[in-house]
């Protein structure tokens, strides 16, 4: 598979629009639906990665492992933990809804989100967003 590859080239365009937005949402306060575009965004972003390299992932639970394998492969702790990250987040924004969180640690964790997106393509070949 290369990079060429209009499904691939669909999903890196989509996985950065699903970030973007996840960013436009949680300044709008709906966290929830930031939440659900960070899982849309870093699972289009393995499974882009995955297909460069020719193997198809089937389900969330493959998508998780093979993130986690690249990520230790990589040596990249953003990669090995965004899904992790991820499952954090509703927990930190209701931390931060409770006043026990300030609301940069959901933007810390976006950031790292983002980082793990970048590199995934990155490393993939596709590094520059469109």
């Amino acid at each position: 598979m290369t990079s060429e590859d209009p499904r691939i080239r669909r999903y890196r365009s989509q996985s950065f629009q699903y970030l973007d937005d996840a960013y436009q949402e949680l300044r709008r306060g709906r966290w929830s639906r930031s939440e659900e575009l960070l899982w849309g965004s870093v699972t289009l972003a393995v499974k882009g990665a995955a297909l460069i390299r020719g193997d198809v992932l089937a389900d969330q639970e493959e998508i998780q492992a093979y993130a986690a394998s690249l990520g230790q492969e990589w040596h990249d702790r953003r990669i090995r933990d965004a899904f992790n990250q991820i499952s954090k987040f509703s927990e930190a924004a209701q931390r931060v809804r409770e006043s026990r969180y300030r609301v940069d640690r959901l933007s810390m964790m976006l950031d790292d989100l983002r980082s793990a997106v970048e590199q995934l393509w990155s490393m993939a070949g596709l590094d520059e967003p469109e």
